[in-house]
């Protein structure tokens, strides 16, 4: 596919297509990775794992609880 590099304040913007972005589930605020490969630019959707997700946790972070109701069958523990 064909596409223009336009100038984005001091950088080069590239339009990503609709169709190409939906099929690697990218949306507007997706982290992505930019990779050169040679003459190649290589984007891919960030991958993160769980100690970088983790690490974002504030530590005085506490959960709030929520009450799902009444036990219903056997699901008491």
């Amino acid at each position: 596919m064909e596409a223009m590099a336009r100038k984005w304040g001091n950088s080069i913007g590239i339009r990503i297509p609709a169709s190409m972005a939906n099929s690697i589930k990218i949306t507007d605020g997706t982290p992505i990775d930019v990779e050169l490969d040679g003459e190649r630019i290589i984007i891919t959707r960030k991958k993160f794992d769980l100690k970088e997700l983790l690490a974002q946790i504030p530590d005085e972070y506490e959960p709030e609880e929520i009450d799902w109701g009444e036990p219903v069958g056997e699901e008491i523990w």
